[in-house]
């Protein structure tokens, strides 16, 4: 495998801040997407979202390039548990979901030439796009393009949402439901995997692919881009274009939240092009 191109960037434009994360070995190439969250919990100054990155960058390296799928996720998992035993975590996080990082996954093997996929980051080859859309995501973006819409409707304008997003505050209770229902099967559209090292995700909703033999070159994204490219220029383009004609995020491309004042961008991203 050879990497061809990759671009780390956080939405606050501090790496110590960015919860996303990009490994590469011998046998794999992942990339990491921390879940951000409502929690105060911190380990070393770090939030959730970028404890259970850290920990995964440490962890893939360790993977056997013989396990399939299902054995390196427990692989993980039993990791990142052991981590938060280690260092005294564990105890303070172990009764509320809330407050255990999580983090959605995609990693390619060499050995079994797959992509795994656990969580909602996308990959690219040929023309064909894997992803994995939550469907709490277009609940909440349907919630917030109507909040948006009521408000502009009322007084508000563009400028004053792009500055403050008062609209978090209406579908807040429902996002801080999330934690609670992850790796659950519920057998409801709303069932979600990520990794978290407390639950074993359903196997169902984990997407094992098989690559194509003619494929010669694969991109990976977090959900920081709306869409892989095949080259990282054109995924910054689209994504500057986003910016320029809809950055509240509302319109042409709705989502669950926008461009803020004070921010890179929407949300941290990570952008991976590589040779199998």
């Amino acid at each position: 495998m050879k990497v061809i191109e990759q671009f780390l960037k956080g939405k606050f434009n501090k790496e110590e801040l960015c919860e996303d994360g990009i490994c590469v070995t011998d046998d794999f190439v992942a990339v990491i997407d921390g879940v951000t969250s409502h929690s105060q919990f911190t380990y070393h100054n770090k939030k959730l979202g970028k404890i259970i990155c850290d920990i995964l960058l440490e962890a893939i390296p360790k993977l056997d390039k013989q396990w399939n799928c299902y054995e390196a996720i427990d692989f993980l998992n039993e990791y990142i548990l052991t981590f938060y035993k280690q260092h005294g975590i564990y105890e303070k996080i172990k009764d509320d979901a809330a407050d255990q990082p999580s983090a959605s996954v995609i990693m390619y093997s060499k050995q079994h030439h797959q992509i795994w996929l656990i969580g909602d980051c996308m990959a690219l080859y040929g023309n064909t796009i894997l992803e994995n859309k939550l469907e709490s995501d277009e609940l909440y973006t349907k919630m917030r393009v109507m909040t948006i819409n009521y408000l502009l409707a009322t007084g508000y304008t563009e400028k004053e949402l792009l500055e403050d997003d008062v609209t978090k505050m209406f579908f807040q209770p429902l996002s801080k439901r999330q934690p609670y229902i992850r790796n659950k099967t519920f057998n409801s559209i709303y069932d979600y995997v990520v990794i978290d090292g407390f639950n074993k995700p359903d196997k169902k909703l984990i997407k094992c692919i098989d690559v194509p033999q003619d494929i010669k070159e694969i991109v990976f994204v977090t959900d920081g881009y709306r869409k892989p490219f095949h080259t990282l220029k054109k995924s910054e383009e689209y994504l500057n274009y986003i910016r320029e004609v809809d950055p509240l995020c509302y319109k042409e491309f709705a989502y669950e939240r926008g461009f803020y004042k004070n921010q890179e961008s929407y949300d941290d991203r990570a952008y991976i092009r590589f040779e199998v």
